[in-house]
């Protein structure tokens, strides 16, 4: 009798506890506080603008499909877009949202959600931090078209075959194998050590470098590229080979 008692007064305690952590907002750090090796996974929720969004809720799982009800819930985020939950170690999928009605169910009209889930490593006994940006679906519109937009940054090197800078050189991008004269796109002259960076509409190219403007016969091409991102390391190489080769290509033509 008296161990029912002492099991009766333990779960009450445990509910108060849970109650409390309800009350304070922080249910799931509670629930799982009693997990072996547990971590915490931490972080802010922002808007577009970059502002602090209260009132999100970062949902997690244990796998890539999140169309279904997550294996932990975070409380919602504070006033300074700041959210907090313990999990165990493990590897996770993580999205944030937030809704202007119920907090489940499918998204609605000016709900807000970070879009693809975010794979998180959480190791034993560690802190990891995740950030999630929000937006709603006029939003997430609006910030593709205008990343679609936006120009694509092409930079590197104009080096030779050993591997120096080619003084005196620029970069340039065409849309097809032979250069009339003035190519589509240009970069500035190189700095001392064969640096340049240019900036292109999404497509693809034909690349390569030249030291005369307009393009005399004395240009090499690197290859054809697909610019879809910014590409810090492309690297252009002045060789024989993709010399003779415009050459080539040049009296097929004449």
């Amino acid at each position: 009798m008296k161990g029912q008692y002492t099991c009766s007064v333990l779960r009450c305690v445990c509910g108060l506890v849970l109650l409390f952590a309800l009350w304070n907002g922080s249910t799931n750090e509670f629930s799982m506080a009693y997990a072996a090796d547990s971590s915490v996974l931490m972080g802010t929720v922002s808007d577009v603008e970059g502002r602090a969004v209260e009132g999100a809720m970062v949902f997690v799982y244990d796998n890539s499909d999140v169309r279904r009800s997550a294996d932990f819930i975070s409380a919602p985020t504070n006033s300074e877009g700041r959210f907090r939950m313990v999990v165990p170690e493990g590897r996770y999928w993580g999205i944030a949202r937030i809704k202007t009605g119920e907090d489940f169910g499918p998204l609605m009209p000016g709900d807000r959600h970070s879009g693809d889930p975010v794979e998180i490593e959480v190791a034993p006994d560690s802190k990891v931090i995740e950030d999630f940006i929000v937006a709603d679906l006029k939003e997430a519109i609006r910030m593709k078209r205008e990343e679609m937009d936006r120009p694509v940054k092409l930079s590197g090197r104009i080096i030779s075959e050993d591997g120096t800078p080619v003084i005196k050189a620029y970069a340039f991008a065409h849309k097809s194998e032979l250069i009339p004269g003035i190519p589509d796109f240009v970069s500035a002259w190189v700095d001392s050590e064969g640096r340049y960076e240019m900036y292109l509409p999404r497509g693809r190219y034909y690349v390569g470098g030249a030291v005369t403007f307009p393009v005399g016969k004395d240009y090499f091409l690197e290859r054809e590229l697909t610019v879809e991102a910014d590409n810090s390391g492309f690297d252009i190489k002045k060789t024989s080979r993709n010399n003779s080769l415009v050459h080539e290509m040049k009296d097929i033509v004449q």
